[in-house]
């Protein structure tokens, strides 16, 4: 149907019995300069009367907004950029008990086992936790209210709490799901930023220059009933000006009178969950697990693939064959963390179906695309980056070659090469906020002191075989 027979869209100032975004509520009149361009409206009556807004459906329609891939920047390049849904593969969660424990170590092969929990109360299936859990409210501490995914870097945080958006917004009745990215925060507390951020962007969309008392007194209610959920992405991206963010985050919930009649679901890196701290104790925790091979890392690569042109589907299909190969155990294992995975399948196209020529040259490019994912958050120098490089090389060195457990880290080994994490211009805390070195539990006879390792032991060795300037090492 041509654009001036649909009913529901609508050119210039000709706004009668208009609609927003296929149909947020029936409006009869907009100021078109206010919104611009073909226009769907979102608000009832005349400008002097009572606005009515369609909170569901205008909260659906400014998540929609928030469904991109975080790897977008580093593929945009060469004209890749998905939305969540067209490469999502479900990912299940477990429920903790305690922080994990080990005494032994693991070898490269199966390096991603350094990051399993040991101490865990309840494994749940993607579909599983969403009904049980959010559904449901069976959650042992919040009942569904508050509840915290945590992971280290590139397990798929944001886009799980994306599909979590998603899904409650479709299948839980009435509910109204606002997300925030929390490093856009900018130091402004969150209450501040619903209404005068988030509440503004619905205002403008509506053809008002700014929300009346009217609509924030609406806005308000819908809290007092319980049908908000808030979706707070990256904790541990949040600037705060003193202490932890999640000392801030737990203060202004239990001050902030809108926070606390909110459902909240919360993104959070594993170093700043673990790192001490840790206010959130009404929070219910759940770790991402990583890809199955080969079942769910070969429908992912279907996935990334398939949704470029149909000549590239091949291209996916011959990166299956290469990791089934022997002698890839080691990459196999590699890529069940969804961000390294990520990687490969953007060097395997780059490359035309082919991986760079050794194994050195691949994590080269990894490590060059892992800073360059890295830079919207955690921009670094070229000096930080040579000087972490070359502090990482040497301490992964020596732990090869002197400590018992060769891949897990004891906080006492790691700061003789990177300092203290709380000095000025420390190397350690760099490590951590890029996510290098992961807090993966404590140590068996001593649960006070933290163990480390790196985002996975193929990545120390390749820092080690730098420091020795020999890649055959690695």
């Amino acid at each position: 149907m041509p654009d001036s027979q649909d009913p529901k869209q609508v050119n210039n100032n000709d706004l009668r019995n208009a609609q927003f975004a296929g149909g947020l509520v029936n409006a009869d009149k907009v100021i078109a300069g206010q919104i611009g361009g073909d226009n769907y409206n979102i608000y009832i009556g005349q400008p002097s009367e009572k606005v009515q807004i369609d909170w569901l459906q205008v909260s659906s329609f400014l998540l929609n907004e928030q469904q991109r891939l975080t790897t977008n920047p580093l593929t945009l390049g060469e004209g890749i950029t998905y939305r969540t849904e067209q490469v999502y593969v479900p990912l299940g969660l477990v429920e903790r008990k305690k922080q994990s424990r080990r005494r032994e170590d693991v070898s490269p092969e199966k390096g991603s086992e350094l990051y399993r929990e040991t101490e865990i109360t309840q494994t749940f299936e993607n579909k599983q936790f969403l009904e049980q859990v959010l559904r449901d409210r069976q959650s042992p501490k919040s009942q569904g209210r508050r509840i915290a995914i945590i992971g280290e870097p590139g397990t798929g945080k944001t886009t799980l709490l994306q599909q979590i958006a998603q899904w409650v917004s479709k299948e839980i009745e009435q509910s109204i799901v606002i997300w925030v990215s929390l490093a856009e925060l900018r130091s402004r507390e969150l209450e501040s930023y619903l209404l005068e951020v988030w509440l503004q962007a619905v205002a403008r969309q509506t053809g008002q220059a700014q929300a009346s008392t009217q609509v924030q007194d609406d806005f308000v209610a819908q809290f007092n009933q319980g049908l908000v959920w808030l979706l707070l992405d990256g904790a541990d991206e949040m600037q705060t000006t003193v202490g932890n963010p999640l000392g801030e985050i737990e203060q202004q919930i239990r001050t902030g009178t809108l926070l606390q009649k909110a459902q909240i679901v919360l993104s959070c890196r594993l170093n700043l969950w673990d790192g001490g701290g840790n206010t959130l104790d009404s929070f219910d925790n759940y770790r991402t697990l990583e890809f199955s091979y080969p079942q769910q890392v070969e429908e992912f690569i279907s996935n990334w693939f398939s949704s470029l042109p149909s000549a590239e589907t091949q291209t996916g299909q011959q990166l299956y064959v290469a990791l089934r190969e022997p002698g890839k155990e080691r990459i196999r294992d590699l890529v069940k963390n969804p961000l390294r995975l990520t990687l490969l399948c953007f060097n395997w196209y780059l490359g035309e179906g082919n991986l760079p020529e050794t194994k050195a040259d691949l994590y080269e490019q990894f490590v060059t695309d892992f800073y360059e994912w890295k830079k919207g958050l955690f921009a670094t120098t070229g000096e930080q980056r040579r000087r972490l490089n070359e502090a990482l090389g040497e301490l992964a060195r020596e732990a090869i070659d002197k400590e018992e457990t060769r891949f897990r880290l004891r906080q006492e080994f790691v700061c003789k090469y990177l300092g203290e994490p709380d000095d000025a211009d420390s190397l350690f805390e760099l490590a951590l906020r890029l996510g290098w070195l992961n807090k993966v539990g404590v140590e068996e006879k001593n649960p006070r002191k933290a163990v480390y390792a790196f985002f996975h032991p193929t990545f120390q060795e390749y820092f080690a075989a730098l420091a020795i300037n020999d890649c055959r090492y690695f």
